[in-house]
């Protein structure tokens, strides 16, 4: 598993729930846009092509959980 920050550009929700659903990323959304969240390996080259159709930004930030807390 991959650990990342999903930064969710303005695009249709609908978009955004589907991505969500797929990659099992966590509804939690920072006042910032941002969505932390672990990927498989495998599905990361998907998540870089729904990058680069411009519906989300991939970021290399460092988070943990703490019980049902997201620490930066």
């Amino acid at each position: 598993m991959i650990k990342c920050v999903i930064y969710w550009k303005k695009c249709d929700p609908e978009a955004i729930e589907q991505i969500r659903k797929k990659f099992n990323i966590p509804h939690y959304t920072t006042i910032n846009g941002e969505s932390p969240c672990e990927v498989d390996v495998e599905q990361m080259q998907l998540l870089k092509q729904c990058e680069a159709r411009g519906f989300l930004s991939i970021r290399d930030k460092k988070w943990c959980k703490k019980g049902e807390v997201f620490v930066w």
